[in-house]
């Protein structure tokens, strides 16, 4: 399961959400409706000659203030780079993020917000880092970035937001172990009944069941707890999803909704896979079993699961 790819999904679907959660001072300062994502940026990373790649760089238009701020960004526009960084070691990320900073912004011309998420670090829950670089007495370079460590912030104070983001990566902030899978119930559960595209709400419900840190025995738990008629609207997300791209997809043909939406489904969930491979089998499944199959979709933790690999 590729969760870069998911955590990408997430992000784009919600980056608004996600500055009204942890910067809600800059959540009126941009234009998030013209937001324009550069994947797969390539940037040489001196001194060395090294290459790396940015995955989450988004364009973004920013509210110009009357009078204008002070240090208002070029051009009204703002660089973002969003970071998710699933290591517990601080030292070369420092350094990957000062080389991020510096090659975006002189290839775009352009200023650099850059913000980090961390999955594993706790540091401050919410924070800015301040890196230093010294000859003797002098400071030579002051780098600073801002992250968001979901470890450690509280599990409580965003489980029960409006915001849907807010509640998803609540699954992943701090609480005890025990209350880990009625807390990743619970977070299905308030997805599955918010008033956000089916499609929004099947991604987010598979990034909660492919990030939340359950155990093996804590994810049987979970799928049981999920199988009980109470969490019937969890269950039927894949499916109203799968019946949303069929009429979508009417028009164009039964044909192409059908295996549109599902194929969209399995790479959510096994990006690994090739979509050639997964378009052959679904093209030897009936209607039934696609339906069957979009809702096996949801707690399968492995291709294997649904049939889906050799």
């Amino acid at each position: 399961m590729d969760h870069d790819q998911l955590f990408k999904l997430v992000m784009h679907a919600h980056l608004k959400d996600f500055f009204e959660v942890f910067f809600p001072a800059w959540a009126d300062r941009f234009h998030f409706d013209q937001a324009e994502w550069l994947e797969q940026e390539v940037f040489p990373a001196p001194p060395r000659g090294e290459k790396f790649v940015v995955d989450m760089l988004v364009r973004l238009p920013t509210v110009p203030a009357d009078p204008p701020r002070d240090h208002e960004p070029r051009d009204s526009l703002a660089l973002i780079i969003i970071e998710a960084e699933n290591s517990t070691g601080l030292a070369d990320f420092r350094e990957r993020m000062y080389n991020y900073t510096v090659s975006v912004g002189k290839k775009f011309g352009l200023d650099v917000l850059l913000i980090a998420i961390f999955l594993k670090l706790r540091l401050d829950g919410r924070g800015t880092d301040v890196v230093e670089r010294r000859f003797w007495e002098r400071r030579i370079l002051t780098f600073e970035y801002d992250y968001v460590a979901l470890p450690g912030l509280r599990a409580d104070d965003y489980a029960t937001r409006p915001n849907p983001l807010a509640v998803a990566l609540s699954t992943l902030m701090h609480m005890e172990r025990d209350r880990r899978v009625a807390a990743a119930v619970a977070a299905l559960d308030a997805v599955a009944e918010c008033e956000i595209p089916v499609g929004n709400k099947y991604t987010l419900m598979d990034f909660i069941q492919s990030y939340a840190p359950l155990e093996t025995e804590q994810r049987r738990d979970l799928n049981a707890m999920l199988n009980n008629s109470k969490h019937e609207p969890v269950l039927t997300i894949g499916t109203s999803w799968f019946q949303q791209g069929v009429e979508e997809g009417r028009e164009q043909g039964i044909e192409l909704g059908r295996l549109r939406v599902v194929l969209e489904q399995c790479q959510f969930k096994f990006s690994h896979l090739s979509p050639e491979a997964i378009r052959q089998k679904l093209e030897r499944l009936s209607m039934a079993q696609l339906k069957e199959l979009s809702l096996k979709l949801l707690v399968a933790q492995t291709p294997q699961e649904v049939g889906l690999a050799d």
